[in-house]
This record gives structure tokens, sequence and C-alpha cells, in this order.
């Protein structure tokens, strides 16, 4: 199961609740680096979905090329017989 985006800014949230609450300075400083590490993994999965995205309608469009040109072909042949 892959995480997502809004689960990464939910964790993020969290850790940064408890960089407020936390009595210790370590606890806060393991609270604030997880909050770090969630918000990169966010990003990393937004970009991924991005990128996914434009992968995606490049390679409906090249599809959509590749079966008009055989669709074209077919013409030429049937025409030609």
């Amino acid at each position: 199961m892959r995480i997502s985006p809004e689960f990464c800014r939910e964790q993020e949230a969290v850790q940064q609740a408890r960089v407020v609450n936390e009595p210790l300075e370590n606890q806060k400083n393991i609270a604030r680096a997880a909050a770090k590490a969630w918000r990169k993994e966010a990003i990393y999965l937004e970009h991924r979905a991005v990128v996914a995205t434009a992968r995606d309608k490049l390679d409906i469009a090249i599809s959509l090329e590749f079966a008009r040109e055989v669709e074209a072909d077919a013409e030429l042949v049937h025409e030609r017989a």
C-alpha cells in the first residue's frame, strides 16, 4: 500500500503538535526532524503525481497518434484494393 501526500501532511501536523506540546527539548528535536521528514515525503509524492499525470497524458497522445496512423494506413490499403 502506498502512502498518500495527504497522509504525510497529517503526520507532519501530528509531529508539529508534538513540538509544541513536548516538555523535553530532545523530544522536541525528534518531533521537528520527523515533521521535516514527513514534509519532504509529501513534497516528493506530490511531485511524483504531477510527473505521472504528465507522462500519462503523453502516453495517451502517442497512442492516439499511432491509432490515427494505423487507421490512415488501413484506409489507403482499402482504397488500393
